[in-house]
Order: structure tokens, then sequence, then C-alpha cells
């Protein structure tokens, strides 16, 4: 609790980076040291606490141009939020960014209510200096561009998330293609040595393309039988997902272990779960308010309402309640 607020907060992970399989592109390569450190150490003992290796670690994305304009695009999001950047990336046991949405609202007017977003970005703390950089670039990329969801607005959907996460701005798919060029821009060694990088460059243009980027990322391989029964549970198609294919699913989410749509159908559910159980608590404390004294006709068609939001919203995860 804080001040006169009951506070709920939401951690919601984006899965983390595919640093392991890049290569391939066709802009400017270069090679650069990292400051007499090997490569293939760990990007942690880059100096001597933790808060300079994070100092070196955005130092050499930086030395990219790809890297250099995501860091000033980060930096403007941090401003935009009111934090401060030095700040955003720390080291973690993973690398995901983590949002956190923040809920306020009056026991005595739970129907009014504020809503407050905080994002970080963590790099895992084992990976060596390359691998590092990428994830680095990749998840700055989910932090600048991503448009924060909200669970409680009604047009937080299923389809629009599954669709937001793999291929809307910010999303996966275009996190990839970040991390890629980063790669060839700053470790041009490491290119040949990975292979997804390759699968989505266009043959016609030698580029990276997003298009063939999204063709990949929707393939779910095995899962594509049970996938398909899951949407039905949830009025969807697989026409809602013209992309989705039983290829075999190459790029994978760390978080949940799945292929990217089917690990963010899980995602939604479980957060839809949480947000409903909250909207329940919600209603609670209106209801027994209402009950210790005489509604007046304003706080009872406030009530309905909430009800007939919550019903419309939750009656898909009441089982999770």
């Amino acid at each position: 609790m804080r001040t006169a607020y009951n506070l709920f907060i939401f951690i919601f992970f984006l899965t983390g980076s595919f640093s392991s399989s890049a290569s391939g592109w066709n802009g400017e390569i270069r090679t650069i040291h990292v400051e007499k450190q090997d490569e293939q150490s760990a990007w942690i003992k880059l100096g001597d606490t933790e808060e300079k290796s994070v100092e070196i670690l955005l130092k050499i994305l930086r030395n990219s141009p790809t890297g250099a304009e995501i860091l000033k695009k980060a930096e403007k999001r941090a401003d935009q939020l009111g934090q401060d950047f030095q700040e955003v990336v720390m080291a973690g046991e993973g690398s995901l960014t983590d949002t956190t949405l923040i809920r306020r609202f009056s026991p005595s007017s739970p129907n009014e209510m504020e809503y407050e977003t905080r994002s970080r970005v963590y790099v895992n703390r084992r990976l060596r200096v390359v691998d590092a950089v990428l994830d680095l670039a990749h998840e700055l990329t989910h932090y600048s561009f991503r448009t924060p969801f909200n669970p409680y607005d009604k047009n937080f959907t299923l389809e629009g998330f599954v669709k937001s996460t793999v291929e809307g701005t910010g999303g996966e798919v275009e996190a990839f293609l970040i991390e890629c060029q980063v790669l060839n821009e700053l470790f041009a060694q490491e290119a040949s040595q990975r292979d997804n990088c390759q699968k989505i460059i266009d043959p016609r243009t030698g580029r990276f393309s997003k298009k063939l980027g999204v063709e990949h990322f929707y393939r779910v391989g095995a899962h594509m039988p049970g996938f398909k029964r899951e949407m039905q549970d949830y009025q969807l198609k697989l026409k809602d997902f013209p992309h989705l294919s039983k290829g075999q699913a190459l790029f994978i989410s760390s978080a949940w272990g799945l292929p990217y749509p089917v690990a963010a159908f899980k995602e939604y559910v479980t957060i839809m779960g949480r947000a409903c159980e909250n909207d329940l608590k919600r209603l609670s404390l209106l209801k027994n308010r209402l009950s210790r004294s005489p509604a007046s006709f304003r706080e009872s068609k406030t009530y309905q309402k909430m009800h007939s939001d919550f019903s419309g919203r939750c009656h898909q995860f009441e089982a999770q309640l």
C-alpha cells in the first residue's frame, strides 16, 4: 500500500533475445576490439563493478551505427517515461525487457483508476561480450519501440497481443533484425558461425527482410495441432494468423520454451487471468462498500458498469479465478 492507494503490480516478461543465432548482412562490416578484453569472456567482467560493466557494454554497442541509433531512441524513450537511462539497463539472470504496469485506485473510489508503466532491460550476466551486446541491442529495441499494453483495456485482445509480440513495432521480428545488423557491424568474424540471420536475407536485395522474418517466426512445427485446438477455445481460427505454418520452428521463446506465437498465446492467457483476478477484488471492494450504506443511483450504476465490463473481458478466464 502506498499512501491512500492500493498498489497492484504486474511484471510481464518479453521473451529473451536470440543472440546465439545471427549472421549475414550486406551493410558496413567492421571488427572491434573490446579494450584488450577477450570477446569470449563474460561481459560482467568488463568493469570493476556491474554498473561499470554496463557502461562499457553500452559504449561497445554505440560503436555500431545501428546500435547508436537504438541507444538514441532508448534514451529518448527513457526521458518520455521520466526514467534515468543510466538506471534502465542492468545485469540479470536472463536477457529480457521487464515492463511493470502499476495500477492505482483508492478503496473509496475503486472505479477511478490511474496507470503507470516502468520498464527495465536486463542482460544475462553469464553471457560473453559478443552475445551480451547482441542481447542488449535486441532488448533495447523492445524498450524503445514496443507500445506498453494494458490488460484492463477492453481493446487488449488475444489476436492483437500475439501479432504485436511477433510482428508488431518493436516486436520479436524487428528486434532480431536489429540484432543481426549489430552483429555484422561489430563482430564480422562471428557472422559465419551463425545461421538464422541468413534465413531472413532477401536473395534479391541481399538485405534483411522483415517479411521473411515474419514467415520464420510464425513457424510452430509440431505445436500446430495443439495450438489450433487452443485457438478454438478462444474463438480464433487459423485464418486470424495468416503467416502461421507447421514449418520447423527455429525461433523459440526463452521464457516459455515454445515457438513465439504459442508462447505469446500462453502469456496473454496468464496476464488476463491475473488482471481479471484483480478486477474481481476491485468489484468486491465496491460491492462491500455499497452493502454497508444506502447506495446512490450513481454508485449503483457504476457498479453495474464495472461488473458488465468485467464479465465482457473476463468470462473466458473465470476458471482461473
